[in-house]
């Protein structure tokens, strides 16, 4: 994770931020339990670390992604993002999965309004595709309304609502 120079500490928490956090709100959309709610956040990480190679020319999603090639940096990037998450969560007074929606909504928002402004149009689109990817990916993890793993559904309905909300406000 390094700073890209032309944003603000404000403007880079808040792009640093969204990643996680629409994987949290995906999370929180659902009811897949414990276990589900692991399978969840597992599947968050995996889509923030394969970005490294996915969007390798995208030096705003190289920015943001944690060095994995060491380990001692990646975990030290890893709890600097927490803390920023921790903080914007705390600071927003997040204490339900709505106001969590609410929020991630309006930092997706935010996030394009700034970076069309300071990125070109393919960084701006891979970042917006990103963001759904990671959105799918954790709705996709996990089974909602089922009993000891049987029956349920990949993408709940409450899922798919965000997920088309996600979808209107990267627009």
């Amino acid at each position: 994770m390094k700073k890209l120079d032309y944003y603000s500490e404000d403007e880079w928490s808040t792009i640093l931020a969204t990643p996680q956090l629409v994987g949290l709100a995906m999370a929180g959309a659902g009811s897949s339990g414990i276990l589900g709610s692991t399978k969840e956040m597992f599947a968050s990480a995996r889509s923030l670390m394969t970005a490294k190679d996915e969007y390798s020319s995208n030096a705003l999603i190289q920015a943001i992604v944690p060095n994995t090639t060491e380990v001692s940096k990646a975990m030290e990037d890893a709890k600097k993002q927490r803390s920023i998450i921790m903080e914007k969560l705390k600071s927003k007074n997040i204490k339900t999965s709505e106001d969590l929606t609410e929020m991630i909504l309006s930092n997706c928002k935010n996030v394009v309004t700034l970076l069309e402004g300071k990125e070109s149009v393919e960084v701006v689109t891979e970042y917006k595709k990103w963001i759904l990817e990671i959105a799918e990916k954790v709705a996709n993890a996990a089974k909602e309304g089922g009993f000891l793993g049987f029956g349920g559904e990949r993408f709940s309905e409450k899922e798919q609502e965000l997920f088309e909300k996600l979808k209107s406000t990267l627009a």
